[in-house]
């Protein structure tokens, strides 16, 4: 049942100094800074949502509502969820949605969403796990004594398990099920988690909870002190990375074909997908092997990425994998074969090392999926070296 037992302490989300940020708008800084600019400095409307995302905001709608209404001895048939679903998709439906997947229907989308909504209800009926204290529940928080970095958000649902002991639990309907390693660096929820700490001086224990609806399964995860120390010192590097910025240049990646903006981004005002290929010459221990760098046609060429970063990243990532690397006279990075897990049939292997590729960048998404490495930079590697 929805109810409120404990009172949080008199720090509220609405004290916040104007100047706030969320894991969202972090998040949409790393993947496209330009992006950023639109939405939230020059706050450019847009009507135009994908229909993924209006898929999930009816499923949340309707675990909303689930909780909201429940009553003690209560049992709500799944079939009251679906009710609720299909009266919200109908409500909420508009022209704007845009499908990008064309394969796709708008019935398998509707379709996807009863499934999520089937998985959890299976999985969880008859939804009395600990005590709610809060759906769609705000808060708050500084990173740092002087309130200069300040974070907002809202749980999904906060739950009560026992004294001292919370949960903060959120909804997936992505098509993607994290493993994890990714999940212990999430960043949301752990700045939901600093936020509860400060509102909550009796939460002592708190876990972090995913719920990854298309597969009806869980993901959970807890954080030393250490873990959230170091959160706040990076949330800190990158929005001082933020305000100092003065290009907000775009990325052009795949997620562009999602986004609200694309038909006013520079790089797709020609509304073209095409690139083009330079042939670079790149030797390693004495071979010589010719690779291509795709360069998009929107303005952005080999010299936006510094050579110098990039080696140094790429020699971090090995270094943490107790990998072996060489850098050969033109740029060109070679990965000893011996220290990867190598699958068969590899290309560009000679004499015992292999020329980073498509085979050899399992170690450079092993950086991502322990967040050492950007998914935004890799993304960069992906485009400009020999895929």
């Amino acid at each position: 049942m929805f109810s409120v037992a404990l009172s949080p302490s008199s720090f509220a989300p609405w004290d916040m100094p104007e100047q706030i940020y969320s894991a969202s708008r972090l998040s949409t800084y790393e993947s496209c800074p330009l992006q950023y600019r639109f939405r939230y400095l020059d706050r450019i409307p847009r009507e135009e949502e994908s229909i993924e995302a209006f898929l999930g905001s009816r499923v949340h709608e309707v675990l909303h509502k689930l909780y909201r209404d429940l009553q003690p001895g209560e049992d709500p048939s799944l079939a009251d969820l679906l009710n609720d679903y299909h009266g919200q998709w109908g409500q909420h439906w508009h022209e704007q949605v845009k499908i990008v997947k064309q394969d796709y229907s708008v019935d398998y989308y509707k379709q996807f969403g009863e499934r999520c909504l089937g998985n959890y209800y299976q999985a969880h009926k008859p939804f009395n796990h600990g005590q709610v204290l809060g759906l769609e529940y705000q808060v708050a928080t500084s990173l740092d004594p002087n309130s200069c970095y300040n974070i907002q958000g809202y749980i999904d649902r906060l739950v009560r398990i026992g004294p001292g002991c919370y949960e903060i639990h959120d909804y997936k309907t992505s098509g993607r099920l994290p493993n994890q390693e990714k999940i212990d660096v999430d960043r949301q929820l752990a700045l939901y988690q600093l936020a509860i700490e400060g509102m909550w001086p009796d939460a002592k224990e708190i876990e972090l909870v995913w719920h990854y609806l298309a597969f009806g399964r869980e993901r959970r995860s807890r954080r030393t002190p250490t873990a959230l120390e170091s959160l706040k010192s990076s949330t800190i590097a990158l929005i001082d990375r933020i305000e100092a910025d003065t290009e907000f240049k775009p990325i052009k990646t795949n997620l562009c074909h999602w986004c609200a903006y694309k038909n006013v981004c520079p790089l797709w005002n020609d509304h073209s997908d095409s690139t083009h290929a330079q042939s670079i010459k790149a030797s390693g221990n004495g071979r010589s092997t010719e690779v291509h760098a795709a360069v998009d046609l929107g303005g952005i060429d080999l010299q936006s990425i510094s050579c110098d970063a990039l080696r140094e990243a790429i020699v971090m990532a090995a270094e943490h994998e107790g990998t072996e690397i060489r850098f050969a006279e033109h740029g060109q990075l070679w990965i000893c074969a011996s220290q990867l897990q190598l699958r068969a049939n590899l290309d560009s292997t000679v004499d015992g090392w292999v020329r980073l590729s498509s085979e050899s960048l399992v170690m450079l998404f092993r950086q991502v999926e322990l967040a050492r490495l950007s998914a935004p930079f890799v993304e960069k590697i992906q485009r400009y070296l020999a895929l």
